[in-house]
């Protein structure tokens, strides 16, 4: 670990990063609210525990390692919820999954510094420890859906069933009976199995490429906003207030944008692409802007369409891998992500430090930004050539259509 004030306090983030390496096989292995529940324990536990911080190692063990680590395992389950809960309204869902973090800037920051300045900073993470744990009781709430849990059952009882079709007629019946014995069957797949199935999958890769080249861009924005202001002749408390108002777009961004795809009134993918390729062009012109007002403008926009971003992402996700394979799914990207995310601090670092402003840096994520937004154009030119004409009932027509059909299923 660096010991400078900077490098430590990004470190702070590795214990979440970790923690994404194993989302994947806790989400296979177990449901995810327990792991939830778990999560919010020891992520309060983490805060709480700050009481006895007295250096910035045991900060590190504190509010890096134990909170790092609860807080992660919330973040990567509460995405898989929503999708297993949601099919309709699911990307307007999960902008409201992820609009709390957002709101949360509005009130915790001024509030934290109003309880640090009352009883000093150990007690004041005791008393959110105290808050986070009502998280905890939140989380009891959250279930399984039953159609995830069914499984086969033998009836002793006739059934009847009745099916109706439009056109001319001729009633039939069908009688029959069905004896056997039905032994107790499970037809999930094994881990191996179902990752493999996954990494068969061309889009898994490109929206896992998209995701960490995304990752990139959105860390530098949220921890380099304030400093790149600064650097450009901005007065601090101007540049803060302009984050307050960014908050403002985000949310916006994440709530708005995303329900359009609910709606459809634009594709998901062709949301995506459009929104890659302008946050890379916003990226890019970020550091020729020299006026307050040319900052601003282009910081809004950057907020609205990472802010989307970051809802779009798990909806597109469990969109081509499937519910069933959503858990593993998003262990896997989020372990890909963590591994990269590591470096982060050390490319900031170097930019700062060594080339002496973050001109550059921003300019390279645009750059990769720009790239993945180009792997999704070529990603949906494959796919749309590959389309196969898929058969329907109005494509077959026959002279003779059936109107009531009887079952009747004897034990």
């Amino acid at each position: 670990l660096d010991p400078s004030p900077r490098r430590a306090v990004a470190q702070l983030r590795y214990p979440r990063h970790a923690q994404r390496l194993l989302a994947g096989f806790l989400g296979d292995a177990f449901t995810t609210r327990p792991l939830i529940i778990f999560g919010s324990i020891v992520s309060a536990l983490g805060v709480a525990l700050c009481v006895f911080v007295k250096s910035i190692w045991v900060l590190h063990l504190t509010l890096g390692l134990i909170h790092g680590f609860g807080s992660g395992i919330v973040y990567s389950m509460n995405p898989i919820v929503i999708s297993e809960h949601f099919i309709k309204h699911k990307a307007f869902a999960m902008g409201i999954n992820y609009a709390g973090s957002t709101l949360g800037t509005f009130v915790f920051p001024k509030l934290l510094e109003y309880v640090v300045g009352l009883y000093g900073f150990r007690y004041a993470m005791l008393i959110f420890g105290g808050i986070l744990f009502n998280s905890v009781a939140f989380s009891l709430f959250l279930r399984q859906p039953f159609w995830l849990n069914k499984r086969a059952t033998v009836s002793n009882t006739p059934e009847i069933c009745e099916l109706g079709f439009q056109g001319p007629t001729e009633p039939f019946i069908i009688s029959g009976s069905i004896t056997g014995q039905v032994t107790s069957h499970n037809d999930k797949p094994n881990l191996i199995y179902r990752g493999l199935n996954i990494a068969r999958l061309p889009m898994f890769y490109v929206v896992t490429f998209s995701f960490i080249s995304f990752g990139l861009g959105y860390d530098c924005y949220n921890s380099l906003l304030v400093d790149f202001a600064i650097d450009k002749g901005i007065a601090k408390s101007k540049a803060v207030g302009m984050t307050s108002l960014c908050s403002v777009a985000d949310l916006a961004g994440r709530l708005i944008l995303p329900a359009l795809t609910d709606r459809n009134l634009v594709k998901r993918s062709t949301l995506m692409i459009l929104l890659l390729s302008l946050v890379g062009v916003l990226y890019i012109m970020l550091p020729y802007a020299s006026e307050c007002g040319y900052i601003f403008t282009l910081t809004l926009g950057l907020a609205a369409l990472l802010g989307c971003g970051v809802v779009l992402f798990p909806v597109l996700l469990g969109e081509y891998v499937g519910l069933e394979s959503i858990a593993m799914a998003t262990g896997l990207m989020t372990s890909l992500s963590a591994v990269f995310s590591f470096t982060k601090p050390s490319i900031i670092g170097y930019f700062r430090d060594t080339l002496g402003a973050y001109n550059l840096l921003f300019v390279a994520c645009g750059c990769v930004t720009i790239l993945a937004s180009s792997t999704w154009v070529v990603a949906e030119y494959a796919r749309q050539k590959t389309v196969k004409n898929k058969w329907t009932i109005d494509q077959t027509q026959t002279t003779t259509n059936i109107l009531v059909g009887t079952y009747s299923l004897i034990p």
